[in-house]
């Protein structure tokens, strides 16, 4: 019963949704799984240098069942001075001086505050 309380008030406090850029405010499970979305995007991607997440734009979450969340979330990414391979890790590389920016879509499942499950990006799309 105490997992499935932790569970709610993760979710509900995730439960956000906001037209306004906002740096550092996030839920901590909302930076994870838009960092998670924003690396599979680049292993998937044939970019020559990683991007990385700069900004949330909105973010949106909702239950899905067995225990699990629904992040729908709107990021923008800038272009870093770290190539773009399988071990990136894009932490602490820095923004490239005219770094391109890009406006991404993402919805990704995962269980809060557990990274022993795997989360699914279902939804990637950059423009």
């Amino acid at each position: 019963m105490v997992c499935l309380l932790t569970l709610f008030a993760s979710v509900f406090s995730a439960f956000i949704v906001s037209g306004h850029s906002v740096k550092l405010n996030y839920n901590h499970n909302v930076i994870n799984v838009a960092n998670f979305a924003m690396d599979v995007h680049n292993r998937m991607s044939r970019y020559p240098y990683a991007f990385k997440v700069v900004d949330i734009i909105s973010d949106a979450a909702q239950l899905y069942p067995p225990a699990r969340v629904k992040y729908m979330l709107q990021i923008q990414a800038a272009q870093t001075v770290c190539e773009n391979h399988a071990s990136v890790n894009v932490t602490h590389c820095a923004l490239q001086s005219n770094a391109e920016i890009m406006t991404c879509s993402f919805t990704i499942i995962a269980v809060p505050g557990n990274d022993y499950i795997p989360k699914h990006l279902l939804l990637d799309q950059c423009v």
